[in-house]
């Protein structure tokens, strides 16, 4: 198949610090150099050159983890789904992780425009031991006639493997042009957030204690947990701004570094 944009990572752990092995990037999709926001593993900025995603668009991205090694992805900015009359816009992404090492993968929303049709397609094949961090948030964009959920629609596919083994499903489909659908279409609100953390660490006391420090958030975003077969939970968040969902996954994933990694929290330094 020709990608419109593709991007492969390799990492792995050398002297007790994770280097990348092999990178390779083409078309559409740029990476930044490593930028150390914590001592002994590298962030990297995922980048897009084009603008945004338009109709027929096919990205790919395949991120790999050798055992040990640690690291974090985000994106730039946030990724803007365009009109897509004839085909939707693509994204397919796979993460292999050996055992214990951990990927955190932060994005930035996903922007879908007026009658934007968007498929994402996320495949995740772990080792016992391995861990995981990942985040979407989806949001409707600007439309002419000024209407919410103006978007044609917005499917996301997350299969996650442990030793060969099926551990999760998830399904999103957002169809706002099936009138029932969109009638109760996220309960009013307007943007939708997921986050995914798998970790031997994260048990029912973190569970406890995550759900008493977002209380507070309650009152202007609606917020559940599901636990998951192994270590780990799926927080979802539905709110109407993007900095509501962002400040609910900080929550969670500075309690994760300061409780289970013993790190300080990272400031992205976006602007």
């Amino acid at each position: 198949m020709s990608w419109t944009g593709s991007i492969r990572l390799k990492a792995v752990l050398k002297n007790a610090r994770t280097i990348v092995s092999d990178a390779y990037y083409d078309g559409a999709f740029k990476l930044s150099r490593p930028v150390f926001l914590d001592e002994l593993s590298p962030t990297y900025f995922l980048i897009h050159v084009g603008g945004g995603y338009v109709g027929g668009d096919k990205y790919h991205q395949l991120f790999c983890l050798e055992e040990g090694a640690t690291m974090t992805l985000t994106t730039q900015s946030a990724t803007k789904i365009y009109k897509t009359m004839d085909e939707p816009a693509v994204l397919k992404t796979e993460v292999v992780l050996k055992k214990e090492s951990f990927l955190t993968y932060v994005q930035d929303p996903l922007i879908a425009y007026e009658s934007a049709r968007y498929i994402q397609d996320t495949t995740i094949h772990m080792e016992s031991g391995a861990g995981l961090l990942i985040t979407d948030i989806f949001t409707p964009g600007w439309s002419e006639s000024r209407g919410t959920f103006t978007y044609d629609w917005i499917r996301s596919k997350m299969n996650v493997f442990q030793d060969g083994k099926r551990l999760i499903m998830d399904h999103l489909f957002l169809n706002p042009s099936d009138e029932m659908d969109s009638v109760l279409l996220l309960e009013g609100y307007s943007h939708f957030g997921s986050l995914l953390l798998i970790d031997q660490e994260v048990d029912g006391e973190f569970i406890t204690e995550l759900d008493e420090m977002l209380s507070p958030l309650g009152s202007n975003v609606r917020i559940g947990f599901s636990r998951l077969p192994i270590r780990g939970l799926m927080l979802r968040v539905l709110a109407n701004q993007t900095q509501q969902i962002e400040k609910v996954f900080s929550v969670c994933e500075d309690l994760f570094r300061r409780r289970v990694r013993r790190e300080d929290p990272i400031f992205y330094r976006k602007y």
